[in-house]
């Protein structure tokens, strides 16, 4: 009898967290169909003696429904973001300097979601979903010839279950695989072999979070380990596959981001927050700026720039 009720206890947590992922993912695809103003918001940052001011905090999105998925150029100096317009879900690219906007593209019959950078390369990676259903990982190699911007798309995996990812080289990325036969979703590691079309595959691990990042100063990536209570976020070694943990997350909170000097940032409701490697402290309460539900964060340290996904308040 001890034997079934801790079986059953444990089919009960497997299918809870395979169905808390799945309305992650769901909500992820259909916010932009609801009534909620998602935009991402841009800000200056300083780090001074260990104190960090905010300061030029501005919508760059301007758009109403759905803005998401922030992801700064290595540089600095141009943002990646979703957009909705017309129904469909397309890519942004954002001067942060001169906040000029251009469609990367432009695909009526299929949306896109989670766009970066390619390290070392010319090129940006994300994730299409068409009207029928079917979803690829694929590649945008950006060329500019006589002052005109060129664009060859290419796909990297079809008909692939990658939610979210991150490129750790050029060949090389930790990724969340959304379920299908196992019943939950799954943290891998992907490995192009020698520039080819096959991929090495290794699974790290079930029940992980949306977000992955480089750890400031290491080697390492960090993500969302949702098997214990509270959820914990973890250091992941490309190297060996071993992984660490690093802090619990705050409030259940599914996004996080670095600051250069290794501290952790996080949204709870108006209020982002930072985690100084002893305890959570209140960085900003962007309530008066007329933001809610912060979720998304991205930094880039070269540009002193943090950019913030939330909602506006409705005054109505």
């Amino acid at each position: 009898m001890i034997i079934k009720k801790n079986k059953r206890y444990f089919i009960f947590i497997i299918s809870f967290t395979y169905i808390v992922n799945c309305i992650f993912f769901i909500k992820e695809i259909k916010a932009q169909n609801n009534n909620t103003n998602i935009e991402i918001f841009l800000a200056d940052f300083t780090i001074s003696d260990d104190k960090i001011e905010l300061d030029n905090l501005q919508n760059v999105s301007i758009n109403e429904g759905y803005d998401n998925q922030p992801w700064f150029s290595s540089d600095g100096e141009t943002l990646l973001y979703t957009s909705n317009r017309d129904g469909e879900t397309d890519i942004i690219s954002l001067s942060v300097n001169s906040l000029e906007k251009i469609w990367l593209t432009e695909t009526p019959n299929r949306s896109e979601y989670s766009p970066q950078f390619r390290p070392n390369t010319e090129e940006l990676s994300y994730i299409t979903l068409s009207k029928d259903g079917i979803q690829d990982f694929r590649n945008l190699e950006l060329t500019v010839k006589n002052g005109q911007l060129g664009k060859i798309e290419t796909i990297l995996e079809k008909e692939s279950i990658i939610g979210y990812y991150h490129w750790f080289n050029r060949d090389s990325y930790l990724c969340f695989v959304l379920p299908t036969d196992e019943k939950t979703s799954t943290l891998q590691w992907h490995n192009f072999s020698n520039h080819t079309d096959s991929t090495d595959k290794s699974i790290i691990l079930n029940m992980p979070g949306r977000s992955f990042l480089p750890i400031p100063n290491t080697e390492y990536l960090s993500f969302i380990d949702k098997r214990t209570t509270p959820w914990q976020i973890m250091s992941f070694d490309p190297l060996t596959l071993d992984i660490n943990p690093i802090s619990n997350v705050l409030d259940q909170s599914e996004d996080f981001a670095w600051l250069p000097n290794g501290y952790l940032l996080m949204g709870s409701d108006s209020l982002l927050m930072y985690h100084n490697g002893q305890k959570w402290l209140i960085l900003r309460d962007l309530s008066n700026a007329g933001i809610t539900n912060i979720t998304r964060l991205a930094v880039n340290g070269k540009s002193k720039k943090i950019a913030i996904v939330g909602e506006l308040i409705n005054n109505n």
